[in-house]
């Protein structure tokens, strides 16, 4: 039985309880991922360990103990594999992302297959076959328009051969060895992994001290490094396409209406990968497309809805990357409480200070 685990400091749901991503709970086939209030939860033994949820995390927040898919798709093609099965190493195909999935079929010498065969038969086939279908989908109308010679096949294929789960006994001489303790330890951690994922009351996930510090860190989940590395593997297109932004969904350009923008700080702040950021003056406002994950936190937190998603992806991006200023602002010490802010004209009040001071009026009715 596999133990599923939510790195609390990676959700999006942590630092902002204004979020709307709910890929997760969406995705899992039982139905046993709840976000209420901000806050989610799951019963550990109601977990089948597909991994779909991991997948379609925009910041790899969950894990299973028992299955990485970077460990897998490294194994995957360092030993020429061509067929994708749950049959092998694979709990599920939904365990693997569009960027996975585009990654291998990068980097692969050979034609992919994705094997369907035994969804027909699998107890959350009927939830993740159209999930893996739709991924699959993806990945070739992403290579199509790349124009790259690659594809991955759907294919129900009769039988596998499933690798040995049984393990050679240890002599004694091994048992005591370095190597014998290190396998102790490691059936040690599964035997409490397994008591852990037997658990059937429901695991509510609450911030700590660590959560918050490890929050300020901006790091892009490993699959998009592994897509970036992909990419230079890919030839380059002779036209660089535009695709509508719904036919991806791992990645995403933007739009900011200087006019609405506030200079608040929030989007940038909140980006859990860095892809939004500022200068040392907070005086531009600039994206960088390779590290957005489309997790949709920098929406929810702009109270004027001045970012929005561009209607269109630029598939240029990923061969010709470069970082997009959305916003630059005239930078000034407000008269009233001396913070620096985003100047527009008029009085030299920063927001906070114009607020307060529409408040006082009507509170002394003065117009």
């Amino acid at each position: 039985m596999s133990l599923l685990s939510l790195d609390v400091s990676k959700c999006v749901h942590t630092s902002n309880k204004f979020a709307i991503c709910n890929k997760c709970v969406e995705v899992c086939p039982v139905e046993t991922i709840k976000i209420t209030e901000g806050v989610v939860s799951f019963v550990p033994s109601e977990c089948v360990g597909c991994g779909g949820c991991g997948a379609v995390c925009p910041t790899a927040a969950y894990s299973l103990d028992d299955f990485k898919p970077i460990n897998y798709v490294f194994s995957f093609l360092e030993n020429d594999e061509q067929l994708i099965s749950c049959k092998t190493e694979l709990p599920c195909i939904a365990a693997l992302s569009a960027e996975e999935l585009l990654s291998m079929a990068l980097i692969a010498n050979e034609q992919l297959t994705a094997d369907i065969g035994g969804c027909k038969n699998c107890e959350i086939g009927a939830k993740n076959l159209p999930i893996i279908e739709e991924r699959i989908e993806e990945v070739n109308f992403l290579l199509e328009a790349m124009q790259q010679n690659k594809s991955i096949l759907l294919q129900e294929v009769e039988s596998v051969s499933e690798p040995s789960s049984g393990e050679a006994l240890m002599s004694r001489r091994e048992l005591l060895s370095k190597e014998g303790l290190k396998k102790a330890v490691s059936i040690k951690q599964q035997f409490e992994n397994e008591v852990a994922a037997s658990e059937d009351i429901e695991k509510v996930h609450t911030v700590t001290n660590a959560d918050i510090a490890k929050i300020k860190q901006k790091n892009i989940p490993d699959r998009r490094s592994l897509l970036l590395m992909a990419m230079k593997r890919a030839s380059v297109p002779e036209i660089f396409h535009n695709i509508d932004i719904n036919d991806i969904s791992f990645i995403s350009q933007k739009d900011l209406d200087e006019t609405t923008c506030t200079n608040c700080q929030m989007c940038y702040r909140i980006c859990p990968t860095g892809a939004l950021s500022s200068d040392g003056k907070n005086s531009v406002i600039n994206f960088n497309p390779l590290a957005c994950v489309q997790c949709h936190s920098c929406h929810d937190v702009c109270e004027p809805d001045s970012l929005t998603l561009r209607p269109t992806f630029a598939l240029e991006s990923f061969f010709e990357p470069k970082i997009e200023t959305l916003a630059r602002f005239s930078i000034k010490r407000c008269d009233e409480c001396g913070n620096f802010f985003a100047y527009k004209g008029g009085e030299v009040l920063c927001q906070r200070c114009k607020i307060e001071e529409e408040e006082a009026r009507e509170l002394w009715g003065i117009k």
